[in-house]
């Protein structure tokens, strides 16, 4: 079939029970191909294979993907027993023999010690070179002074509550743990020495505590509370870092002496500011929520990034600006009305199948924890799905008598609460508490979205997108003033915890380093045509790829969002596309088959659509998403990637339609045309080495492998964990890449955001295998980038990552 027809695939199910709803808040133009532009960036998507053991899920469909959450049993004991729990609190407190791990607050990120944590300080064996432009610059580090005698004691702890007759673990998503230990030792200023807590299972002091009592108790609210010291855990010295810093010998590495200094330095900032790991907002900052956030349920917040670091130099401390996006502390009421676009609580509220089923479809609810405020203690819930209205849905009551009640979930909140629902015909929200396992079913105007929740990157707009990195994203000038700002604000050498560790924080100017700025290389094509690269980008100016590729067979795959049909300027604009998208590529030496075939599918036929694109012997497929689809973008990947192992491309036709003139497209197409044949294999260009080499010695034949590794991590739990991946290049041009990627699982903790990458050493084995059966011969050098040591609490993961790991692979 030409590239200017078109025929439509039948589906039994291809979008019949389709909601017309608002549209939501996925955006679906963030696909492979961006907007147009006359430039270029460097070849960074490349022909990748998978093995399916290391790389379940691509890294774009994991980070997405929902699955289901699998949680703890749970006995429930009390006097009178709820059956279909609705607007009932579930109290998880359990005695300790069943306690679950406590919840990160204002902990340090740095993880525990590992087996292999005896790595030396990487340091160059040279001075450097002395090629480029030589320069200062700042490293936004403070240096950190502390005494060389110094030594901090570690002391496991517990805080319980007493509970129908035993102490009970005081669960922090319903007690303050960090406000009751304080109340105790503020009550016992005078009974012990200056000590210090990470709202988690620690407590830390300077001064021994075995002469100390082992319990202390105190009453806040008509509630008991207890603070239980168990025994030291563990020592730290400041000595021992410094032997680490100066040791040319594997040492243990100092982390646990930075895990409790960064604890440290959250004590007297967690009254006055929000911390999320190593993160920190101001708690009565007014929120941005205009022009792309307003009416959104986001808002952007503004603050700062805080670690610890151990340098060649000794201790320092980083600090840096930070803008992130929180969902907005409503009702769920307002919230709900956002998605589905109507006021809910109009006309007495209503919701109907189809919008509950379009809000399960958004996954919208899956992504937060919601708070209930009328029992005595507020209550933190995840979201599983919906129940029937509140003046519905059974309550079943027993009574110590044996006797049993029922009533409507309407009827229990009058006779318990004595609350009187104002829309009992709205739906109850069907909700868990994290550990337990039965549901609660809660009427909707009973729950808000709790607050200061980060908003998962994928359910913003471009827009929303675009206006966080804009006040993200700062000149250099403006970001130095800022982080000194910032460093002069925190006011760090009159911290009273700082003051009695005698530690103190160089302020008044950042850190220096030597550096020198490289010219940049040349680029080159076909027939040794050179381009030159101007601040990272270049012009192509119509040379060929250096290394094209011949497409047989291939299909173009519109997918709609089953809101509406693709309009007559729509398919004008496709054909425009279809008719120059062969002749394009065929200029840059890529040959296409100008016979394609095109479908036009919904979203349930992805799967069959791949399925058949496979079975056909397409060698690529290229599919335009029409609308707004929220989905579409993840399924296709996850199909093509997981499943069925065909190289994709996606374009969104809203993308394609601003491209108003035959330039514009041009440029588009170019830009699709050089991804297309990165991913089916080809080069597109090199690097030309001679203004890089030029008056150095030869390099005796090294053979270069590159490796670039990364942690992603996004609203990180359990249904979510953070997705390492790491590729590597293949050719001896470094041009061709492999990837294998993992989620960050844990086996024992429940830390889903560690930084160390757990499957680097398998991963690592997999593309150095590949990378012999491609060059029959092993690199000489191994170049690693590692993304985000910078913000990093501590740099030595990268080293135990690169020194124990692909040393050992290399060796075998």
């Amino acid at each position: 079939m030409s590239a200017a027809s078109y025929h439509y695939t039948s589906s039994t199910n291809g979008g019949a029970n389709r909601e017309h709803t608002r549209k939501p808040r996925y955006d679906t133009r963030n696909k492979d191909i961006g907007s147009s532009s006359s430039y270029m960036t460097s070849n960074t998507h490349h022909h990748h294979y998978y093995r399916r053991p290391l790389s379940p899920v691509s890294v774009e469909d994991v980070c997405n993907r929902i699955s289901k959450v699998s949680f703890e049993n749970y006995n429930h004991i009390n006097g009178t027993r709820i059956r279909n729990r609705s607007a009932e609190p579930r109290h998880s407190d359990k005695p300790h023999s069943n306690r679950p791990p406590s919840v990160n607050a204002i902990r340090s990120v740095v993880p525990d010690r590992s087996q292999q944590d005896q790595i030396p300080i990487c340091s160059r064996p040279d001075s450097g070179g002395s090629k480029g432009q030589c320069i200062t610059l700042y490293t936004n580090h403070f240096k950190c002074n502390l005494s060389d005698n110094l030594a901090i004691n570690q002391y496991t702890v517990h805080v319980n509550i007493f509970k129908r007759g035993k102490w009970c673990n005081a669960n922090k998503r319903q007690h303050n743990r960090f406000e009751i230990v304080q109340k105790i030792l503020e009550r016992e200023a005078d009974n012990l020495p200056f000590v210090w807590f990470d709202d988690g299972n620690f407590l830390y002091s300077r001064e021994l505590l075995l002469d100390k009592a082992k319990t202390y108790e105190i009453t806040i609210k008509n509630q008991l509370y207890q603070l239980a010291i168990k025994d030291m855990s563990d020592r730290v010295t400041v000595e021992d870092m410094w032997q680490f810093v100066r040791s040319k010998t594997p040492y243990k590495r100092p982390q646990d002496l930075i895990r409790m200094l960064e604890t440290l330095l959250k004590q007297t900032i967690r009254s006055r500011m929000v911390c999320i790991r190593n993160q920190f907002f101001e708690k009565n900052q007014t929120l941005y929520d205009d022009g792309s956030f307003q009416n959104s349920g986001f808002a952007l917040a503004q603050g700062f990034y805080q670690a610890m670091f151990v340098t060649q130099a000794g201790p320092t401390l980083t600090i840096d600006t930070k803008c992130s996006c929180f969902y907005r502390n409503i009702d769920m009421l307002h919230f709900i009305s956002i998605y589905l676009g109507r006021d809910i609580t109009m006309n007495g509220g209503m919701m109907s199948h189809d919008e509950k089923h379009a809000l399960l479809r958004m996954k919208c609810l899956e992504t937060i924890t919601i708070e209930t405020r009328h029992t005595n203690n507020k209550m933190v819930y995840n979201i599983r799905g919906f129940g029937d209205n509140a003046d519905c849905h059974p309550v079943t009551l027993d009574g110590a008598d044996g006797d049993s009640r029922k009533m409507s979930v309407t009827e229990f909140l009058a006779e318990k609460y004595k609350i009187k629902l104002k829309y009992p015909r709205l739906p109850t929200l069907e909700c868990v508490n994290k550990g337990a396992q039965n549901s609660s079913y809660i009427p909707i105007e009973l729950c808000f979205v709790e607050e200061w929740q980060i908003v998962d990157r994928s359910l913003m707009t471009s827009e929303q997108n675009a206006e966080k990195s804009k006040r993200s994203i700062l000149l250099p000038e403006i970001r130095f003033n800022k982080t000194m700002t910032i460093a002069h604000e925190r006011n760090f050498n009159n911290d009273p915890y700082l003051k009695h560790l005698s530690m103190t924080i160089d302020t008044n100017e950042m850190l220096q380093i030597k550096a020198r700025v490289l010219d940049p290389p040349n680029i080159v094509y076909r027939n040794n045509r050179i381009v030159s690269v101007t601040i990272g980008k270049w012009l192509m100016k119509g040379n060929q790829l250096q290394q094209a590729t011949r497409v047989h067979k291939w299909e173009m795959i519109l997918v709609k969002d089953g809101k509406r049909e693709p309009g007559h300027m729509d398919m004008q604009k496709l054909d425009e596309f279809c008719n120059m998208l062969p002749e394009t590529t065929r200029r840059y030496g890529i040959q296409m088959n100008p016979h394609f075939e095109t479908k036009i599918i919904s979203h349930h036929q992805i799967r069959q659509c791949v399925h058949d694109l496979h079975a056909s012997g397409a060698e690529f497929g290229l599919f335009i998403l029409i609308g707004d689809c929220p989905e579409s973008y993840q399924t296709i990947k996850r199909c093509a990637l997981q499943e069925f192992g065909i190289i994709t491309l996606c374009c969104d036709l809203g993308s394609i339609r601003k491209q108003n003139n035959p330039g514009k497209l041009n440029a588009y197409i170019e830009n699709v045309a050089q991804k297309m044949n990165a991913r089916l294999g080809g080069i597109n260009s090199t690097v030309s080495f001679k203004k890089i080499f030029v008056d150095q010695p030869k390099s005796n034949g090294d053979v270069f492998m590159f490796i670039g590794a990364d942690v992603s991590h996004v609203v990180v739990s359990e249904r979510k964990p953070s997705i390492a991946a790491v590729v590597a290049s293949v050719s001896p041009t470094s041009t061709q890449y492999i990837c294998r990627s993992s989620e960050q699982r844990p086996v024992k903790d429940k830390k889903y955001s560690l930084e160390v990458i757990k499957d680097f050493q398998p991963m690592t084995r997999d593309l150095l295998h590949v990378f012999v059966q491609t060059n029959k011969q092993y690199p000489t050098k191994i170049v690693v980038y590692r993304d985000g040591v910078g913000k990093k609490s501590d740099l030595l993961l990268f080293f135990c990552e690169i020194s124990s790991k692909i040393s050992v692979e290399v060796q075998r």
